[in-house]
């Protein structure tokens, strides 16, 4: 039963069809991908200059952290019973791999809520992101000043079924409800006839809900001590949810990964994985095609401590090189035609470092039945980014 349970579920996200989506931001376009372009009545070729502004966004929304796909109880063999039986040393990580399993024919269920409150891009804060524009017909110059507003409710199910005592399988089900505004003023300086037009708050808004990228993972254990133990394994994302609203990242990912754990009650550990992407529809190459989404080196390092067999703190500190990304910079543009000097953002191709803080605490109130909390702080300014994010999740292990 529980091989069907899984099977069925493995079977479910593989022929999940992704949403159909073609950058065509029209008027009429209620697509989250478009509310920018449609704000600033850009047409499809001048849009593509703030591309990467739909990069930045969409490829963060579409590869969110997620738990753990075996945060909670695992079995460990007592060769006295001669019986797998529960550990009591830690509960584990939150955000980060551990090397253990969770035991043979075992099953992991979890669901988990985070919420993002994205606050500035490469260190320039949504509130002021200034954009200059330039019409041909009629001749103009506009100077706008411009927020954005944006928030993603990721709520992900999670299901990890142990085949062997050394091999699990996963899967993860992100549902992500996305809201987004973009508000623009600025000054409009015509060139013929001579007029100067100014326009304050203009508001343009959407939202989007819906599964997003799910992903198929596999552990295994390679060395398994008495106290902790050296894993292998691999997550694959598959484009399952809608990159145009925000809701996936458009292109498959494959991301190899190797995990150490070291101890027992206070448990060390140690992740590296590095992240390979496609091609993604947000993001676009010189001349308006699709373009791969950068790919990351990821690596974090942290411990949990079973303070006692019901509780236990975990903190972290996850990292990520992400590789020749569309990053953000402001510098000023300069007109001779009305004589004007203005600043506005211009992208740029550069790899950069984000990293964050993890705190979290996890309690075993009965049975197998694990509540975890945790917030996840920035500690620095690279990409699209959030202050910090809280999380909550609830998993049971049988």
């Amino acid at each position: 039963m529980k091989r069907l349970l899984f099977f069925s579920l493995l079977v479910g996200a593989v022929f999940c069809p992704a949403a159909e989506a073609q950058i065509n931001c029209t008027q009429a376009s209620t697509k989250l991908a478009c509310i920018i372009p449609n704000a600033l009545n850009l047409t499809a070729p001048s849009s593509q200059n703030l591309g990467f502004l739909n990069e930045a966004v969409g490829s963060q929304l579409g590869d969110l952290p997620l738990a753990s796909p075996a945060s909670g109880i695992i079995y460990i063999y007592d060769p006295k019973l001669n019986l797998p039986v529960p550990s009591n040393d830690t509960l584990g990580p939150i955000l980060t791999q551990r090397a253990e399993t969770i035991g043979r024919h075992k099953v992991y269920l979890a669901v988990t809520y985070q919420f993002f409150s994205f606050k500035d891009i490469d260190g320039l804060s949504l509130t002021q992101l200034p954009v200059v524009l330039q019409n041909s017909s009629p001749p103009a110059v506009t100077a706008t000043n411009n927020r954005l507003d944006l928030t993603a409710n990721q709520i992900a199910l999670y299901l990890t079924y142990g085949l062997t005592s050394r091999v699990d399988v996963s899967i993860a089900i992100p549902i992500l409800d996305v809201h987004e505004q973009f508000v623009s003023s600025g000054v409009e300086y015509i060139l013929s006839p001579a007029s100067v037009v100014t326009f304050n708050n203009l508001s343009h808004s959407g939202s989007a809900s819906g599964i997003g990228d799910q992903v198929l993972a596999v552990k295994g254990t390679l060395w398994k001590p008495k106290q902790g133990g050296l894993a292998l394994g691999t997550e694959l994302r598959l484009p399952t949810g809608d990159a145009m609203n925000f809701l996936g990242s458009g292109t498959v990912g494959f991301k190899p990964f190797v995990s150490m754990t070291l101890g027992r009650r206070v448990s060390p550990h140690l992740n590296v994985a590095y992240e390979m992407n496609g091609h993604s529809i947000l993001v676009t190459n010189a001349q308006g095609g699709e373009a791969r989404l950068p790919n990351r080196l990821i690596y974090s390092g942290g411990a949990d401590w079973g303070v006692t067999k019901r509780l236990t703190l975990a903190a972290d500190v996850l990292a990520q090189n992400v590789n020749n990304a569309q990053r953000v910079r402001i510098v000023n543009q300069t007109f001779t035609n009305p004589v004007l000097t203005v600043p506005t953002i211009q992208n740029y191709t550069g790899s950069y470092n984000r990293t964050d803080a993890s705190f979290g605490i996890k309690v075993k109130p009965a049975g197998n039945l694990v509540l975890s909390g945790n917030v996840m702080v920035k500690l620095d300014q690279g990409g699209l980014r959030s202050r910090w994010v809280p999380f909550v999740g609830l998993s049971y292990t049988f």
